[in-house]
């Protein structure tokens, strides 16, 4: 019978068999539940046809259908809700429920269903919806207005009739802000605000139902372009409220439209295309493709554009079209001319009543036609003038263009009206809206970028390139017919000889110009992205105010050289200053040290987040009994260190992106370095090809190019790409401490829910945190976890600055000239931040702090921008505080102990001149003492800023005396201020006040920095000097010696002078003259070692004896300020008396340690400025010692020649500054 139950057909054993069994009953499981999710999508795409991929008439249909349903929903719910808005919005109930909820909702909306909201689903969709709305609002404004007229109520009626009254602009402003008034709208985002943002002021014409207003012809252009003209029918539909003259002009339209399609198709056909083309296979080409505008008649079209030029809020409008599919494409394809469409248009004008009513007004008088048509001869002079046109008026050019023509055929003044309708109207309205048209179709393809191919077969890109050759070809023509020269090229010809001369010597011209063209689009389009097609769309649509093709030549010119790519936009900072910036960043980030200290710091910051929260978390215990955070910061920190196999791989795998080029985006916390600038090839091809580019833009573009270019290359940007691939790795690691520590909280609520779950082990939480993988990374691995992505945020210095600290880089980014004082202004101020959390005292300024430390747990809303967006979160933030308070404070006091034990230095004296006479006497600043070497400390982040304040403020009350530090407590802002300007990222500020403040060779020391930087692999010259050519260098402030200094390797160039050494005065050796293996290790380590000082040494810089003057002046007053050869020399042989010794003694002398006692007993008893440090006897021996040493010294090296030269030239000054003394005074008694 058991056999019987254990029996398995398959053979297997039963575990096995029943493993077999689940395997299988799983993958059915999976295949009826994709079968589901099939048949459900089916459903929902015939349902909803916008749900598939391809929506086809049927989905644009149902979204314009959503459009004007959910617009006329939204216009009533605003006026049903409008009461309840306005009283919850004045009591602050409407405020309460946003920051309680999110969102706010009327208590009484019988129009909208929260349930089954009516939604669109494009940004087409969307402002057709906001166009219906608005429309609707306005004209239900304007009815109201007619209401109140008619009441007869005096203040009612007159209200109203008052509106009415209004000019055309003044009542769409007025219409525009009653109806914002009432839209529930305005409420959140302005209703008008993403129309705006595409259409320009298309309030005006919504207000005032002009369907034909520039604004509205934009919009046309636009989705026409898009193939979706449909969405402008019904919004001029509903805006003439279907009056016979709306449907015709949807007919006229639509008949346009499908003329130029028919007529593009029968010329295919006539060609005799056999491959796919859009208007011959219409039913199979997609919207997007043979997509044409329509066209208006040319009287229209010309006060349309008459309109955008003189009328306010038409300024971005466009005109209806002039040209047809058919003329552009045989001019941009087959080589013809602009002749065919001047003579229509012109025919069109002609035909205009009112047109002919202006030209019967100038007859005879060419005043007057320069002033009807003024804006017309003032756009064709830009076109035949370019932009920077001569100063000249519409009179003074027309009289001048009317010269030349007459010129070479004759022509009285009663026919030049005519002349000048064919010649200068004409030719500005096609220009002008082929321009319109530029812009429009650059616009419909940015938004159809990211859905269709814009290089597909008659798609955006070719009616962009048909639009462009025709605009040129007019624009050539027109100059070249206004040119002095063409007065000699049509002498003795008829008017058709020269006509068809001028097309030859166009088309000539043109044929360079569309190759350059079409090369720029097979470029864009052979690219292995959308990126440079798109950017080309993106040019095109930025063009705002498009008057004549010059606009394209002032785009790139900006792109160069930067400025204003629109009249309202910010200034840009040009693509040149750009790449100098980042050179400079990659110069200065090249040294070994920066990646290995960026390593140090960041993994410090990533591995304390975890242990510190567990501290916090254990200190607060007694008083919230959390112990779920305790459990899930140990987890995460476990988590964190099971990763790190895995983050080195990413690390590894990430670096050959960047050093391959696989990825154009290099973030590092310095710095984000974009390889792959879309517009560049365009601007390339601008300054290369097209003929546009002078002499000056095509030698920045040469420049700029070549520091792109050195900029790409992986020796100069190593670090760069280093730190970046890092960041990532240690971004791998929080995201996978956040994935095990959200597998302990939930495993632990489970178990308080009285879910029975196996005994919790590593292997199972390894298992779990698989579960909430989705919750932290996205597909790409990309941080998308608030409170994980604000960790990353924070470990690497990269949160966005805010306050005084954004208004400063702002400036500095404003003015290009003054960026290289202040290059990491975010890492300085993100660093400053950081070391102020673990401070104690210090963390209540930081805002982060306090706000967490108080928050509400029923009210997250403030704290959402920290990431924290559930209570466990606020838990972690705040065990996390604790945490840093308490390693900040066991920080403060060993580094207290440190001091007091005379084994931790700060950065010396607040007196310059002082500290750098610590420093040539071997004083290392910035050190502590472990064991029997003092190692720098500057890397150990986030309390190294600790460690330098403790040590300067200590230094400073020891010095100061107590009662001086509690009396002048503000002051010790100065010395704190000192140990923050030491950062290396934030000297360059104190180096800009010192320029500013005339500091004596100031100028010369940042000419050299800025000389040396430009110049790549600042930071490893710097490095490899040092380690190649050992020894600090004695050298005065000029700007060739500075630069020297930074690359000591030049100092082993044969047949150069090297720069002198300075020398230790205490011993005569070379000043950081370490061994060669040490000085490797410093090369590389971000924390330096120096051998201990001795006791001497530790004497004489707590003794307050000055060192300042020691080698400056020679006993005998020789001034050896500018001699730093003779300098060296000096402190050499003062070294050769060991004065360390001789102090080594006194340190131990118990006389002179009283007396150092009896100075600072003084000191401390507030009586320091009572006595000078050189009344102790301690001082007075030193003083003898340096005396007696000094006189010895100079002795020795006296006659030295170049030293007797110096003193030679030093007394013949001194007797010329005695003779001049005594000039002046024998020009007193002769005054007498």
């Amino acid at each position: 019978m058991e056999d019987e139950l254990t029996y398995d057909p398959t053979g297997l054993p039963s575990d096995d068999a029943r493993a077999a069994f689940e395997e299988a009953e799983a993958r059915l499981n999976e295949s009826t539940e994709r079968a589901e999710e099939q048949k459900k999508q089916f459903t929902e795409e015939r349902e909803d046809p916008r749900d598939s991929e391809d929506w086809g008439i049927g989905g644009v249909a149902k979204e314009i259908g959503s459009a004007i349903q959910g617009g006329l929903q939204d216009t009533a719910s605003s006026v049903t809700t409008f009461a309840e808005r306005t009283t919850d919005a004045l009591s602050g109930e409407m405020a309460r429920e946003k920051e309680e909820k999110g969102y706010y909702r009327p208590e009484w909306d019988p129009f909208t269903d929260y349930d089954d909201p009516i939604i669109t689903k494009t940004w087409w969709g969307q402002l057709l919806r906001g166009t219906v709305h608005f429309g609707s609002m306005a004209l239900g404004t304007v009815l109201a207005a007619k209401g109140l007229a008619a009441t007869g109520i005096p203040l009612l009626a007159a209200g109203g009739a008052g509106l009415m009254n209004m000019g055309n602009v003044t009542r769409a402003l007025a219409i525009g802000g009653l109806s914002d008034l009432v839209s529930k709208e305005s409420d959140g985002h302005n209703a008008l605000g993403s129309l705006r943002d595409h259409y320009g002021w298309i309030d005006t014409p919504l207000s005032t139902r002009d369907t034909d207003h520039p604004i509205m012809m934009k919009m046309k252009n636009i989705v026409e372009g898009m193939g979706i003209g449909l969405a402008f029918d019904s919004v001029g539909y509903l805006l003439g409220k279907g009056s016979r003259g709306v449907k015709s002009q949807i007919i006229r339209r639509n008949g346009s439209i499908e003329d130029q399609t028919t007529t593009q198709a029968l010329a295919q056909i006539r060609r005799g295309e056999t491959e796919f083309r859009a208007e011959k296979n219409k039913p199979v080409a997609a919207r997007h493709q043979g997509a044409h505008t329509s066209t208006v008649e040319p009287g229209q079209a010309r006060e349309q554009l008459k309109k955008t030029r003189t009328d306010w809020g038409s300024e971005d409008g466009s005109t209806g079209g002039v040209t047809t599919a058919v003329e552009r494409e045989r001019i941009a394809k087959y080589g013809g001319t602009t002749d065919e469409i001047v003579e229509t248009t012109l025919r069109g004008l002609m035909s205009d009543e009112k047109f002919q009513l202006e030209l019967d007004s100038v007859k005879g008088n060419r005043k007057a036609l320069a002033d009807v048509w003024r804006d017309a001869v003032t756009e064709f002079q830009k076109i035949t003038n370019g932009r920077e046109a001569v100063e000249m008026t519409p009179e003074e050019y027309l009289s001048d263009l009317f010269e030349k023509q007459k010129a070479i055929l004759p022509m009285g003044d009663e026919v030049f009206e005519t002349w000048s309708a064919e010649t200068v109207v004409t030719a500005d309205l096609v220009v002008g809206d082929l321009l319109k048209k530029l812009r429009d179709t650059g616009i419909a393809g940015r938004e159809l970028a990211n859905f269709v191919a814009l290089d597909d077969i008659d798609g955006p890109a070719k009616q962009i390139v048909d639009t462009m050759l025709t605009a040129l070809y007019q624009t050539k023509k027109s100059r070249f017919v206004a040119s002095d020269y063409f007065r000699s090229f049509g002498a003795g010809k008829t008017r058709q000889q020269i006509n068809d001369a001028v097309n030859a010597a166009v088309k000539s011209d043109m044929e360079d110009v569309k190759e350059s063209i079409m090369s720029i689009l097979k470029i864009a389009k052979d690219s292995p992205d959308d990126n440079l097609l798109n950017a080309l769309f993106e040019a095109f649509s930025m063009m705002k105010n498009v008057n004549n093709l010059d606009d394209f030549d002032n785009w790139a010119r900006k792109v160069l050289k930067g400025g204003q790519f629109d009249e309202t936009g910010p200034d840009r900072t040009g693509a040149l200053i750009r790449s100098l910036q980042e050179m400079v960043s990659h110069s200065i980030l090249s040294g070994p040290k920066t990646p290995m200290r960026a390593l140090l710091g960041t993994g410090a910051a990533t591995f304390l987040r975890p242990l510190q929260t567990f501290m916090g978390a254990m200190i607060r215990y007694p008083f919230d009994g959390d112990s779920t955070t305790i459990r899930a910061s140990l987890s995460s920190m476990n988590g964190m260190i099971e990763a790190i196999p895995e983050a080195f791989d990413l690390f590894f795998t990430k670096l050959n992106g960047y050093w391959s080029g696989e990825l154009s985006t290099v973030k590092t916390r310095y710095t984000e370095f974009t390889k792959g600038d879309a517009n560049w090839e365009l601007v390339r091809r601008w300054a290369e090809d097209s003929g546009r580019a002078d002499q000056v833009d095509r030698a920045i573009f040469a420049f700029t190019n070549m520091v792109r270019n050195v900029n790409n290359n992986n020796y100069f940007t190593y670090s760069t790409k280093i730190m970046a691939a890092t960041d990532d790795a240690f971004s791998f690691l929080l995201g996978r401490a956040k994935m095990r520590e959200k597998a302990m909280r939930s495993v632990l609520d489970m178990q308080g829910n009285g879910i029975e779950l196996p005994r919790i082990t590593s292997t199972l939480m390894r298992a779990y945190q698989d579960d909430f993988y989705g919750q932290i990374f996205d597909s790409s691995g990309n941080l998308i976890d608030e409170a994980a992505n604000f960790a990353r945020k924070e470990v690497t210095l990269t949160q966005e600055l805010t306050g005084f600290a954004k208004g400063l880089n702002d400036v500095m980014t404003a003015n290009p000239y003054v960026r290289p004082f202040f290059l990491f202004a975010r890492t300085g101020v993100n660093g400053l931040a950081l070391t102020g959390k673990h401070t104690p005292g210090f963390n209540f300024l930081v805002k982060e702090f306090n706000d967490i430390a108080f928050a509400n747990p029923a009210n997250l809303a403030p704290l959402k921008k920290y990431g924290i967006n559930t209570v466990e979160e606020l838990a972690n933030a705040r065990a996390l505080q604790t945490g840093r308070f308490a390693m900040g404070s066991a920080v403060t006091f060993m580094a207290i102990n440190a001091w007091m034990s005379g084994k931790l230095t700060g950065n010396g004296p607040a007196d310059r001149q002082k500290r750098q006479g610590w420093i040539d006497g071997g004083y290392i600043p910035r050190t502590i003492q472990l064991g029997e070497v003092r190692v720098g400390y500057d890397s150990i982040e986030p309390f190294n800023l600790i460690l330098s304040t403790i040590a300067d403020v200590g230094d400073a009350s020891m010095l100061m005396g107590e009662e001086w530090t509690e009396r002048e407590l503000q002051k010790i802002s100065l010395v704190i201020a000192q140990s923050v300007s030491s950062k290396s990222y934030l000297a360059g500020v104190q180096q800009l006040v010192d320029l500013v403040a005339g500091r004596p060779g100031q100028v010369e020391r940042i000419g050299a920095s800025l000389m040396n930087n430009t110049v790549p692999l600042a930071g490893l010259r710097n490095e490899m000097g040092r380690l190649i050519t050992p020894y600090m260098r004695e050298i005065n402030s000029g700007v060739f010696q500075s630069w020297r200094n930074r690359n000591l390797a030049s100092e082993n160039i044969p047949g150069v002078q090297e720069l002198p050494i300075k020398y230790d005065m205490l011993n005569g050796n070379p000043i950081k003259d370490h061994d060669f293996l040490t000085r490797a290790f410093n090369a590389i380590s971000p924390i330096s070692i120096n051998l201990e000082e001795s006791d001497g040494r530790s004497f004489l810089f707590n003794s307050g004896y000055d060192l300042r003057m020691s080698t400056y002046y020679a006993p005998d007053g020789t001034n050896l300020t500018d001699a730093p050869e003779i300098r060296s020399m000096f402190q050499k042989a003062i070294g050769q008396y060991n004065l360390e010794y001789e102090l080594n003694k006194l340190a131990k002398n118990p006389k002179i340690i009283a007396s150092m006692q009896l100075m600072y007993a003084d000191i401390r008893a507030g009586r320091r400025g009572e006595f000078d440090a050189r009344d102790y006897y301690h001082n007075q021996v030193i003083n003898r010692l340096f005396k007696k040493a000094r006189r010895a010294a100079w002795n020795d090296i006296m006659y030295v020649p170049e030293i007797a030269i110096l003193i030679a030239e030093q007394k013949a000054k001194k007797e010329q500054q005695i003779q001049k003394s005594g000039e002046s005074s024998s020009l007193l008694t002769m005054y007498k």
